[in-house]
């Protein structure tokens, strides 16, 4: 690749709105004061609704994808990789968005705490939560140690996660030889299930926030973009089977809601749950290379024009949602509605409400406030 082409995945942008959606949906059902009575929706929150958080993995599986497709490119081009601009590009992307979410939330919000009710469905109170651990991108260990208090910050977590990768992968990349490359993220994928394994014993915050559990998804990812600088292995998967892509998305449709019965392995639970993670990450992978190689797709998502134009404010849509899920609530509060137990059509009009609140800050977040570092990224490319 020409050292000055700017590397771009069109049809990623797609997935990254979906992937935020479904956190999305997931929180909504959490938080919003609806707990149910339509049966509809009772089966679709049990079975479908409540694996939201895999929209979590699938962000883990890009970056990791995206971040080492970029060091290794940057390495076959230039022979060497600038980890001081990588560590800026970084900075400038996530820095902004993010400490202006922990500044609302550690000592803006906290100043209403006396103004909301007790067993308000979203807290704001910071008494149960480390501090430190949000200002030092730890957020997942407050979750570890401390259980879910706060979840304005708490959504934070994964971005604690990503950070914590960005700072060790590129000298990952930087100074093992490629050679080696393969074998190594194969075995950081099986550390990670061996960790999940033999320390969690079933402890599922340790299984779901641990940075260790987090890196069989973001190795996943890098395993893929390995593969993916191999012109051999992209001509295969250029080629593949409609009706094998077809039968890979109808997998992980039907073995999604097994997830959330894992607990019924008894004794065998810490097995399944340590195993079962790596099954989504490789799906979410194949996602991936379909998207962006696969000759054969029953649908490119790019085609989706709105929704891969929103796929640029996703970072903005992930850390600011639960927010807006709070200041509707709040309002709606203030204005004397019950918010502690709504019914279906309330729940609805909410979620879409919250949405497209969502995507209304997020959008402008990025253009009058992002987009001021973003441009200095220029200077670090």
């Amino acid at each position: 690749m020409n050292q000055t082409e700017k590397i771009y995945f069109p049809n990623l942008d797609g997935l990254r709105f979906f992937a935020f959606f479904a956190v999305f949906i997931n929180h909504a059902v959490v938080s919003l004061g609806y707990f149910g009575g339509n049966k509809p929706y009772d089966f679709a929150k049990e079975n479908l609704l409540k694996n939201g958080d895999l929209g979590v993995s699938f962000f883990f599986v890009l970056s990791g994808f995206l971040i080492t497709y970029l060091l290794l490119s940057e390495k076959a081009n230039r022979g060497s990789i600038n980890i001081k601009h990588f560590y800026f590009r970084r900075i400038l992307r996530i820095w902004p968005v993010y400490f202006l979410v922990v500044t609302l939330c550690l000592w803006v919000f906290p100043l209403l705490h006396n103004h909301i009710p007790e067993h308000f469905p979203i807290g704001v109170s910071t008494s149960s939560i480390n501090k430190w651990l949000y200002i030092g991108f730890a957020g997942n260990f407050d979750y570890v140690f401390h259980g879910i208090s706060n979840v304005l910050i708490g959504v934070l977590w994964s971005v604690s996660v990503e950070e914590q990768f960005y700072l060790f992968w590129p000298l990952v990349i930087a100074f093992i030889p490629r050679k080696y490359l393969l074998a190594s993220f194969l075995l950081i994928i099986s550390g990670s299930v061996a960790f999940r394994y033999f320390y969690a014993d079933g402890a599922i915050m340790i299984i779901k926030f641990h940075s260790l559990s987090s890196m069989s998804d973001l190795a996943t990812g890098a395993l893929i973009a390995y593969l993916a600088t191999h012109a051999a292995f992209i001509e295969r998967f250029k080629t593949i089977s409609g009706n094998v892509i077809k039968l890979v998305y109808l997998v992980a449709i039907i073995i999604m809601p097994l997830r959330l019965y894992l607990w019924k392995l008894g004794a065998h639970y810490t097995l399944g749950s340590s195993f079962f993670p790596v099954v989504f990450s490789l799906i979410f992978a194949f996602m991936v290379m379909e998207q962006n190689y696969a000759q054969h797709s029953f649908y490119k998502i790019s085609r989706w024009k709105i929704i891969s134009s929103l796929g640029q404010y996703t970072y903005g849509m992930y850390c600011y949602h639960m927010i807006v899920f709070f200041c509707i609530i709040f309002a709606m509060h203030l204005l004397g509605a019950n918010v502690w137990c709504i019914n279906y059509k309330a729940f609805i009009c909410l979620s879409i409400t919250s949405l497209f609140t969502t995507i209304l800050v997020s959008m402008l977040s990025y253009h009058f406030f992002e987009r001021f570092f973003l441009k200095l990224k220029n200077k670090f490319s």
